[in-house]
């Protein structure tokens, strides 16, 4: 899987990327999943060394200079914290996915979802998530078009999928109990190919014409002024969106280097000048918020909450280090104001965070993070200033939990 969790400029943002083509098959069999926001690595197969410290003590840029230090405690987040939430769970992935609660350690399987060996890949979708398999495409071929797989829909207080129908692709919609699904013809190329998308109820029906793609693009999400569309070829060098409205396929904007995005709201990094920000634009009234970073760091991914109020944001910092060591903190952005808020206890090396997001539909911001002798899940509530840390058993630190 690509380091995403350095610099960011020059690699995918973790956790905006929720979905990929059939044609991901050989690189999840080789251990490369991309899941919900992003597929956490195994803790056995990435040991981490991260910690974290009291470096980042101001809450916004004019209150002056963060103070940078070495992360100095490889055993985890200690200190203050309060109990996880006993309602809150989350889907782990896998060849047979099933639900998990943080606060009691309690599993429960996923119901029709037959086993793949390959696993299932999850995207965040208005109420819950759209699940696909991995399974079955051509190795030989990386950035061609496999056969359709099925789309699955699993509600937040269900214990089991609803079959959808079959796509390349999967993408939320604005409404309640809709998806985007997005077909390409089989074995063709995506770097060229024109794919097809279409807007589908729960249980399948079109809800609307299908609509012919630009060549080399699929739908990253539904927004309230069109379609979002993302590079479909897994590497493709370009990391240029394009806001598309099919009743005007030559009018929209692009943005590069994109780090989440909403329903009314696309985030980006723009190159650094003197300093380095954050852009959110408001996409129902037009109007840009600038987030300034922390004097030595940069945005590396974002996700957006729920109601779109506020923007987690994965920090990354220079430590200044004869190895040039990156440390991270987990940071909110009020969309309004642009001011940051640092989440207290995550500061940390930056190979220690495994994934974060919002996995329900309150402002509960989730994040995994990997240590050298425990894998840890944390939960940051607005308003709330300490964190909720639960340590993950061998067996879920060892699996992949979807954050968001």
């Amino acid at each position: 899987m690509p380091d995403i969790l350095s610099q960011g400029r020059d690699h995918e943002p973790g956790p905006r990327r929720r979905r990929r083509l059939a044609v991901v098959a050989a690189l999840v069999a080789a251990g490369a999943i991309v899941v919900g926001l992003r597929l956490p690595w195994s803790a056995h197969a990435h040991p981490h060394h991260g910690g974290h410290s009291g470096a980042a003590a101001a809450a916004s840029p004019s209150a002056g200079p963060r103070v940078i230090a070495e992360p100095n405690e490889p055993d985890g987040i200690a200190g203050p914290t309060r109990p996880w939430p006993p309602g809150l769970r989350l889907p782990v992935t896998g060849s047979q996915p099933a639900w998990y609660w943080p606060a009691t350690g309690r599993r429960q399987p996923i119901g029709a979802l037959p086993r793949d060996a390959v696993g299932y890949a999850f995207t965040r979708a208005v109420g819950g998530w759209a699940v696909q398999p991995g399974s079955a495409s051509d190795p030989s071929c990386a950035n061609c078009a496999g056969r359709p797989l099925p789309v699955y829909f699993l509600d937040d207080r269900a214990a089991w999928v609803s079959l959808v129908g079959v796509a390349d692709a999967v993408a939320p919609a604005i409404r309640p109990g809709r998806l985007w699904l997005t077909s390409f013809p089989a074995g063709a190329s995506l770097d060229t190919a024109a794919g097809t998308a279409e807007e589908v109820s729960l249980s399948g029906a079109r809800l609307g014409p299908q609509f012919r793609l630009p060549p080399g693009y699929m739908v990253d999400r539904a927004t309230s002024r069109g379609l979002l569309l993302e590079p479909a070829p897994i590497g493709r060098a370009t990391t240029t969106d394009r806001l598309w409205d099919p009743a005007h396929p030559g009018a929209g904007r692009s943005f590069r280097d994109v780090i989440a995005t909403g329903p009314n709201e696309v985030a980006w990094a723009p190159p650094c000048v003197e300093s380095c920000q954050a852009r959110v634009l408001n996409l129902a009234t037009g109007h840009t918020t600038v987030i300034t970073m922390p004097r030595g760091s940069t945005a590396a991914s974002g996700s957006f909450s729920p109601d779109g109020r506020l923007l987690a944001l994965q920090v990354s910092y220079s430590t200044g280090s004869a190895g040039g060591s990156l440390a991270m903190q987990l940071e909110v952005a009020s969309v309004a104001s642009g001011r940051l808020t640092p989440v207290q206890g995550t500061w940390a090396s930056s190979d220690a965070l495994v994934g974060f997001g919002w996995p329900a539909a309150d402002d509960s911001l989730v994040a995994e993070l990997g240590f050298t002798t425990k894998v840890q899940l944390t939960a940051w509530h607005h308003g709330q200033a300490r964190l909720a840390v639960v340590a993950l058993s061998p067996r879920e630190a060892a699996t992949a939990l979807v954050t968001g």
